[in-house]
């Protein structure tokens, strides 16, 4: 019988530390809505989340032309968590949040054209992911163990030295 090296060990609970970690993420409670913003135009979505956690947005305008979106996160009580000047064709960012309740995400178009968003809203599930990612972490451990192990019993051949 064939015995599993470290680095496969290694490899094997990488891979089912990464996959565990996206399905977590994949079955977070999010919404993804597209929008056709006027100038100046502002638009709301807003999420249920649940206990406390990190949220995210995630922002794409697929013709941008250097216009920005001004975007605001709100808690249930009307408090802002976070507000963002996005400039860029995508956008990734994270929050806190502590309570349960509908949290609400505004974006405003700041250009003077009709713009075309993407937003995707709302819970990472970070607090579900941290056994995957110990899976991982020790999976990514043992595979640098065991390539530092080989590097340290490689030996290259060294020509000999012509004096002349």
């Amino acid at each position: 019988m064939k015995r599993l090296s470290l680095f496969k060990i290694g490899l094997i609970l990488s891979i089912i530390g990464a996959v565990w970690i996206g399905v977590v993420f994949l079955e977070a409670e999010k919404v993804f809505e597209s929008y056709d913003l006027n100038p100046s135009q502002t638009i709301i979505l807003d999420v249920q989340l649940q206990d406390a956690g990190i949220g995210f947005y995630r922002i794409l305008i697929p013709d941008f032309a250097g216009d920005a979106l001004f975007i605001q996160i709100l808690d249930p009580n009307g408090n802002i968590l976070a507000d963002k000047r996005i400039e860029t064709k995508m956008a990734v960012n994270y929050f806190d949040f502590e309570y349960d309740g509908k949290y609400v995400l505004k974006a405003t178009n700041l250009s003077e054209d009709l713009k075309i968003v993407e937003i995707e809203f709302g819970d990472t599930n970070s607090s579900e992911m941290r056994i995957p990612g110990i899976s991982l972490g020790i999976g990514l451990m043992l595979i640098i163990i065991s390539t530092f192990r080989k590097l340290q019993n490689y030996r290259t051949a060294q020509p000999e030295e012509k004096i002349s």
